[in-house]
């Protein structure tokens, strides 16, 4: 396949709102460029993009999935991410390797909760973007409405390119407003016509509009427009195109994907408006191990540099997917892999066309393709020549919001189950499994309830097994609020060697998240130096199930400060058990407590919803700790919340706020537990160790 020229590339990603359309939209940019000789629908399960097994099932997309195609010598390459907060990484993972997006928005609902997301993160990663009202051939469709809703809602300057011919189920064609001409669709061909008589003046009066706002970015096609002069529309395109990759104007296109009307102009809308590769005049990385700043150009003949963004399991191995920055690379070259240290050789390219793939022979700056059987490389790690290292930016991805425990029916499953969650972790970047060393459960946790059980259904459905989920165990913890002193005595007589130690131990409280400290202050050999290890092992090894509620006891200090040894009897263990006996002795009389994980959340709301959201704080035994107002009728809320009153909290949160609510938790610091709360945790310990 012959090198495509640089600047005819485009990379973009479709993002918005899940059911707002991309899907369809992707399928109709396929058939429209003819890259396909039929659309596929959701319905049907039968789309390119959408090609997953739970991603049929359900009817929506889960992963990003490329959708690469030519016309008129351009190559473009869509990648279709997924609408639904619980998969906000795979959208993440795909926006931070194109150079452009399409947010589309649904001509019925408008502005959606990921709506403003997508529009957030293109805001965060500086893409120029384009706009695509879609379904408007649907019952309560409006365009207007939604063009109105857009532009107070991004207070951005939104420039309409179109004007529907008609609306919902008489919607037949749109106007392209600044070459005043009408297109309708022909089987997969658009047809030009003359705009309808009464729209001319709505017409003309919107094309007298978008030149005003085209012209206000060029200080001499101004003076030509207040001069009343002709401005050549070659002139405006390329005034509106450098408007919209410095983000001063979002071109807005319109139409129906699923009946063809509108995509025509959306695809000359991507070839004369989005940027190539070449948009970035250079990118920036640093040097393996942060040791300076390291720069490449976007071209072919710089030293080769890219960066994965992407795994997918394969019945070939799992598929490496990157996005080629600088240079270039064949079958057979080898790459460094400065994150893993590693030298690895590429067997194979792939340019994948969703779920389908086809040889290629070289990939050139400005590609996003795939390969296979890689060992060393994982998502998010920088590929690129071995003798000009460079280590590119990666992605920040947001902190688990939801968890749940993982309850095997069969222990035999229980290696299968791990083995797939522990894979899948590996693909998706927001996706975590592992086990809580202080519970010892094994816990998932993701963006949402959604996301969790997708995974598991793709675990149960590869691996043959069955599992589900429950409520995990709040990792609390143990600790005093006083001085107190016991005595540890083991002394035990079965005839022939007997068994003797005996400590006297004082516990002192520390300052919250001090750790634990052993004293050792024995004087005049009461206790043998070769027994002192072993006394402070006992202790240790109690700690880490407490005498209180079996949780890890922290943040106190143990004193050894009297004891005695028998020549015979006394050993190692037995000043062991001696040490156990004694801490938990003197734990119960330091006036014990159980203490809480607490996290820090912060929590972005309409206006509208903020004191519905604050009262279930306070409910949750939250405590506010600031409010912030980042933009006209939005609150972002502060609190400090018990990780206990945080389970299932993003299905409250979203439920109460329309979907438009998010928030973000992370680990603050521990807390004395409530005592009528630890009361109940205790009673509950007490009773399944009677029980067990």
């Amino acid at each position: 396949m012959a090198q495509i020229p640089i600047e005819k590339i485009r990379n973009i990603a479709l993002t918005g709102h899940g059911g707002c359309g991309k899907t369809i939209l992707a399928e109709a940019l396929l058939y429209a460029a003819g890259a396909t000789t039929r659309m596929g629908k959701i319905e049907d399960g039968n789309t390119v993009s959408d090609y997953h097994s739970e991603e049929i099932k359900r009817g929506f997309s889960i992963f990003t999935s490329l959708i690469p195609f030519s016309t008129e010598e351009h190559q473009i390459t869509v990648l279709d991410t997924p609408g639904y907060q619980d998969f906000v990484g795979e959208m993440l993972a795909g926006l931070s390797v194109v150079d452009s997006t399409i947010i589309v928005v649904n001509g019925q609902a408008g502005v959606e909760t990921q709506t403003e997301k997508a529009w957030a993160v293109c805001e965060d990663f500086k893409l120029p973007k384009l706009i695509f009202i879609s379904q408007l051939e649907k019952e309560g469709a409006d365009y207007f409405r939604v063009l109105d809703e857009l532009r107070k809602r991004f207070k951005s300057s939104i420039a309409p390119f179109v004007i529907p011919i008609g609306e919902q189920q008489n919607f037949s064609g749109v106007v392209d407003i600044l070459t005043g001409k009408a297109f309708y669709v022909e089987g997969k061909n658009a047809r030009e016509d003359k705009v309808p008589a009464d729209m001319a003046d709505r017409v003309e009066e919107m094309r007298m509009n978008l030149i005003e706002a085209i012209v206000e970015n060029d200080d001499e096609l101004m003076e030509m427009f207040l001069a009343d002069e002709e401005i050549p529309e070659e002139r405006l395109i390329a005034t509106m195109r450098s408007a919209t990759l410095s983000g001063a104007l979002v071109p807005c296109f319109a139409g129906a994907a699923e009946k063809l009307i509108g995509v025509h102009p959306l695809l000359a809308g991507i070839r004369e408006l989005l940027p190539s590769p070449i948009h970035k005049e250079k990118i920036v990385g640093t040097k393996p191990g942060g040791a300076g700043e390291e720069v490449r150009r976007s071209d072919s003949g710089e030293p080769f540099s890219a960066r994965v963004f992407k795994i997918e399991e394969s019945a070939m191995g799992n598929l490496t997917f990157f996005r080629v920055y600088s240079g270039c690379l064949k079958p057979g070259d080898q790459f460094s892999n400065p994150q893993s240290r590693s030298m690895e050789k590429v067997s194979t390219l792939l340019r994948m066309i969703g779920k389908n793939r086809e040889d290629v022979n070289d990939a050139f700056a400005g590609d996003i393709l795939a390969t296979v059987k890689l060992k060393e490389t994982r998502r998010g790690d920088t590929i690129c020549d071995k003798d000009h290292p460079i280590v590119l930016p990666g992605v920040e991805y947001p902190h688990p919001l939801a968890f749940e425990a993982i309850e095997v029916e069969s222990k035999s499953d229980l290696e299968k189950v791990s083995a797939g969650l522990n894979n899948y972790s590996q693909v998706d970047p927001t996706l975590f499994f592992e086990q809580d060393p202080e519970t010892r459960e094994l816990v998932l946790k993701g963006m949402g309830e959604l996301q969790l059980d997708v995974y598991r259904s793709l675990v149960c459905e590869k691996y043959k097994v069955s599992f589900g989920f429950r409520e995990p165990k709040i990792p609390y913890r143990e600790t005093i609020r006083a001085v107190a002193s016991a005595q540890g005595k083991h002394k035990k007589q079965t005839g022939g060697r007997g068994q003797y130690g005996d400590v006297w131990l004082e516990l002192t409280p520390k300052e919250r998240g001090e750790g634990f400290e052993f004293n050792n202050a024995i004087v005049g050999g009461v206790v043998p130096g070769k027994f002192i290890p072993a006394v402070e092992k006992g202790v240790v090894e109690t700690m880490m199930t407490g005498p209180l509620a079996g949780c890890q006891v922290v943040d106190l200090q143990v004193k050894l400060y009297d004891g005695s040894y028998h020549n015979v009897d006394s050993s190692e263990m037995a000043f062991k058990t001696a040490a156990s006996i004694g801490f938990k002795s003197a734990f119960e009389n330091a006036r014990p407590v159980l203490l809480e994980p607490v996290f820090a959340v912060q929590i972005t709301v309409p206006e509208a919803f903020m004191g519905d959201v604050m009262g279930d704080i306070n409910s949750r035994r939250g405590r506010l700790q600031g409010m912030d107002s980042p933009a006209p009728g939005v609150q972002v809320i502060k609190a400090h919340v018990p990780l206990a009153e945080l389970y299932k909290y993003v299905n409250t949160l979203r439920s109460m706020t329309q979907g438009r609510g998010n928030f973000e938790m992370v680990f603050s610091h521990y807390e004395e537990v409530p005592e009528e709360i630890a009361s109940k945790i205790i009673e509950a310990y007490r009773k399944e160790r009677e029980e067990g």
